[in-house]
């Protein structure tokens, strides 16, 4: 299980997966996506203890909402 504590509140650089991975928030909330080029209001928003799945070969960017430190979980599955 990998651990993300130091999400900012700008996007991340693209994480592109080689499994399947389901990613949850632990603390706090944050935006998720896919998208190539995203803009401030693109993404999902995963609050705390909620998770989502995304395939082998997704590119995914995350950044945090709001000013509460954010702590992202992310796990092949």
């Amino acid at each position: 299980m990998a651990l993300i504590n130091d999400a900012a509140t700008t996007w991340s650089s693209p994480i592109t997966l080689t499994q399947d991975e389901v990613w949850q928030t632990r603390k706090g909330s944050v935006f998720v996506t896919t998208t190539s080029g995203p803009g401030a209001e693109d993404g999902i928003t995963l609050q705390e203890t909620f998770g989502i799945r995304f395939s082998a070969g997704s590119t995914v960017r995350y950044r945090k909402e709001g000013t509460t430190a954010a702590v992202i979980v992310h796990e092949a599955v």
